[in-house]
């Protein structure tokens, strides 16, 4: 029998459900029907939240979709690469597809390293310090962890080193070893090698200060150099004026020491770029064989020097006693490195043509255009030099010997530089030294080539009036006087620039001026001025053991003015004597 909730039988004879309404009473009915309200409320409660629930978590999940997404996108387009590695696993559990295009390995040959693989890939320079960093932070540790940068080269598979920053962050365990690293690694080489860049800027900047600071010294010593000098040469032509007999060699030899020690004094003026060229057609061949007394005493009586040089030679263009400082150093050069034991030094000169793309290696760096040269090789038998040398001997200052000064082949530089020409060096620890240097041949127009002038013969030309010699030396007012006194001058002298002007005022047959630029109370530039706003047209020639742009250069515009170098020789005085004054004659 059903209960009261069923339903009457139906016609078919089946039960059925029937609405609480009509099966009970009017009590029993709103009780159950509450009940029923309740249900039906918490299972719509239920289906409510249970749909908000699932779009909720829909919509995380479009979330994190969309972020995984935009986390894919700036990893697969940042250039830093991210890394996780497991130091007990022994394996990367994270790599970010930038750390591929650093590296240039895939990511199975990656995940193969380990941190010994990586650190063979670190340049040699750079793998001490990174290897003595990995074994410290092997080391137990009380810290939880440890966060850290450093700088290294690594080999990319192309062959080719990159500058990488590594940011890294290494986990430890509560027993204090560390079992995670993690971290990124930033591609500086950009920066690297703008500092590297910057590191040769500053370099050349210091050794411009350098050079400027060596000029200023190098040309005062010159000055006071060429000073002393003047007086041993003046003194030395008026002896051998005086004395033509055999003893005479002496003081020829005096002569000629006293030339070379201030074309030594010029090369001090070489170096440091204060001194101009002068060019003239010069046989290579033929300054190394004058050479040969000087070499013979210079050089080591253990040395052997061996000579091959071209008869027949094209002539280049240069400043010969530049030309000649070279030769000379290059061949000290040679006997120093052979030292105190024996051995051999062999100078060759021959004219070759170079072709396109020959001595891209040589000094200084670029090569030289094609053409035909002269080579000037010079080649020891002494102890030789690494790679490393032989990239740094040009430099300002730089110098293997102990009491050496670095002057000698910086200044070899400068003067081929300034020639137009080219060195190669070839040397090998043990095994000695090859310099070859190489010159332009002089491009010659037969057509209109000019027949060379005669010198002017000192001896045949008379002065007249009063020359006026101004030098705060006396040696040297004593010299330039009786050079002057033996043409035909009355000489006055004065040792400042006020006196000199104190003289020209008072005197009105002064027909030339014989100053030295630098003098007490007055320089010679000064006492000119005032000196031309009494008289604009006298005969000026300045003498100075500074260059003559140097001192020219304020004066190019004067008419009448001219320069002669210390020390000068009495027929080198005279013609520039005769030259101005001439030069005032043919003015008006």
């Amino acid at each position: 029998m059903k209960n009261h909730l069923c339903d009457r039988c139906r016609c078919d004879g089946t039960w059925g459900w029937l609405p609480p309404l009509v099966l009970f009473g009017r009590d029993v009915n709103l009780l159950h029907l509450a009940l029923w309200l309740v249900v039906l409320a918490v299972a719509l409660f239920w289906l409510v939240m249970h749909f908000r629930r699932n779009a909720a978590l829909r919509r995380t999940a479009d979330e994190y979709r969309g972020l995984e997404r935009q986390l894919k996108n700036i990893l697969q387009h940042s250039r830093e690469a991210l890394f996780g590695y497991d130091l007990q696993q022994h394996h990367f559990d994270y790599l970010s597809p930038s750390s591929f295009s650093l590296t240039g390995f895939t990511a199975e040959e990656l995940e193969r390293m380990i941190p010994q693989n990586l650190l063979e890939n670190v340049h040699p320079d750079d793998r001490e310090e990174i290897g003595r960093l990995m074994e410290q932070l092997r080391q137990p540790s009380q810290e939880r962890e440890w966060l850290g940068m450093v700088e290294y080269r690594f080999k990319h598979c192309d062959g080719q080193y990159r500058s990488f920053s590594d940011h890294l962050n290494m986990r430890y365990n509560e027993e204090g070893e560390p079992v995670y690293v993690s971290g990124y690694v930033r591609d500086v080489t950009p920066v690297a090698q703008l500092q590297d860049n910057l590191r040769v800027l500053e370099k050349r900047f210091q050794e411009a200060h350098k050079m400027a600071g060596l000029g200023l010294l190098a040309s005062g010593i010159a000055h006071d150099f060429n000073n002393l000098m003047t007086v041993v040469l003046g003194n030395t032509e008026l002896a051998l004026m005086k004395h033509s007999d055999p003893d005479s060699r002496a003081l020829d030899e005096i002569k000629k020491a006293a030339l070379r020690a201030s074309e030594l004094a010029n090369q001090m003026l070489v170096y440091s770029g204060k001194t101009e060229l002068v060019l003239s057609s010069i046989n290579l061949s033929t300054v190394v064989k004058e050479m040969g007394h000087l070499l013979d005493v210079s050089i080591s009586k253990k040395v052997r020097m061996k000579y091959c040089l071209a008869e027949e030679l094209n002539p280049i263009r240069g400043d010969i006693s530049q030309i000649r400082q070279v030769a000379m150093n290059l061949i000290t050069n040679a006997a120093e490195a052979i030292g105190g034991q024996a051995g051999v030094i062999a100078i060759s000169i021959h004219e070759l043509e170079l072709k396109t793309g020959e001595l891209e290696k040589a000094f200084p760096r670029g090569g030289i255009p094609p053409g035909n040269y002269v080579q000037l090789e010079v080649s020891d038998t002494g102890c030789g030099m690494d790679e490393k040398t032989i990239q740094k001997i040009f430099e300002p200052l730089f110098t293997t010997k102990i009491t050496g000064r670095g002057l000698g082949l910086a200044s070899v530089i400068n003067v081929v530089q300034r020639h137009n020409g080219a060195i190669d060096v070839e040397s090998h620890i043990g095994e000695g030294t090859v310099f070859r240097v190489y010159f332009p041949v002089e491009v010659q127009d037969s057509d209109t080539a000019d027949e060379e002038e005669p010198v002017a013969n000192g001896e045949s030309w008379r002065g007249f009036g009063t020359a006026l010699v101004a030098d705060d030396e006396e040696a040297i007012r004593a010299i330039a006087t009786a050079l002057l006194e033996r043409t035909g001058f009355n000489v006055v002298t004065a040792a400042d620039g006020v006196e000199t002007l104190e003289i020209f005022t008072k005197r009105d047959d002064i027909t030339l001026l014989l100053m030295d630029l630098n003098m007490p109370q007055m320089d010679g530039d000064e006492t000119v001025r005032r000196i031309r706003q009494i008289n604009p047209t006298v005969p000026v020639l300045f003498m100075s053991g500074y260059p003559r742009e140097q001192v020219m250069q304020k004066f190019e515009d004067h008419p009448h003015t001219d320069f002669i170098k210390k020390p000068f020789q009495a027929g080198e005085l005279i013609d520039q004597v005769r030259g101005v004054i001439e030069q005032r004659m043919g003015g008006h």
